[in-house]
């Protein structure tokens, strides 16, 4: 599983907060969004080090940012299963959650992830197709229905400058940022006032007992 956050212009994710999430979720990080000046930023690492991570949203206050931190489920560690992935030259997806491979037809590529076949299988072929369909807010909704509510989506458009978040409602909000889900917030780390969903937890050394 992993956790997306977006973090709009002004506000910060707390170290707290990025310590809980990156203790569950430590195979690869990526962010999206625009800086001050509305210039595009996209970055993609296969190596989850909390001080990189850190440095590179502190430097980024006043962007408008979605941040992705991934823990597998689906697909091989490394860059090419690592989110932001690029459907165009100006869209950008980050997804959390899980899709079942058989449902999106076409054949299966080893070791990628079910967000790497839903973009290639699926949205990638649509866009090509239909240049403004994913920038529609009817098909978007149309879209989040599909896609259920255990499913969340960051999609970035650099030339609108927008970013739209699919099944947002069933995200948590949290000191002005928004989170694709608690489950995956150690709460070991950062206990969460009314979790939506239970948060899960790790387990220091002198915790652990092998019988």
């Amino acid at each position: 599983m992993c956790v997306v956050i977006h973090k709009p212009r002004e506000v910060l994710i707390p170290d707290d907060l990025l310590t809980a999430a990156l203790t569950l979720n430590h195979e690869g990080w990526g962010l999206m969004g625009f800086d001050a000046n509305d210039d595009l930023i996209i970055e993609r690492h296969a190596v989850s080090k909390y001080k990189q991570i850190a440095a590179a949203l502190h430097s980024r206050r006043d962007a408008d940012l979605v941040l992705h931190l991934r823990q597998r489920t689906r697909g091989t560690e490394g860059i090419d299963n690592t989110h932001p992935f690029k459907l165009s030259e100006h869209l950008y997806l980050m997804h959390n959650g899980t899709l079942h491979l058989g449902q999106l037809g076409g054949s299966h590529a080893a070791g990628r992830s079910d967000t790497w076949h839903f973009v290639q299988q699926v949205l990638r072929p649509l866009h090509q197709r239909y240049s403004g369909l994913l920038g529609d807010p009817t098909f978007l909704r149309l879209l989040e229905v599909a896609l259920k509510p255990e499913n969340k989506v960051a999609l970035l458009d650099a030339r609108s400058k927008r970013i739209a978040i699919l099944n947002r409602e069933h995200g948590a909000e949290f000191e002005g940022l928004w989170l694709s889900n608690t489950r995956w917030i150690d709460r070991r780390l950062l206990p969460l006032v009314h979790a939506p969903q239970p948060q899960m937890r790790s387990y220091s050394a002198d915790e652990l007992c092998f019988a």
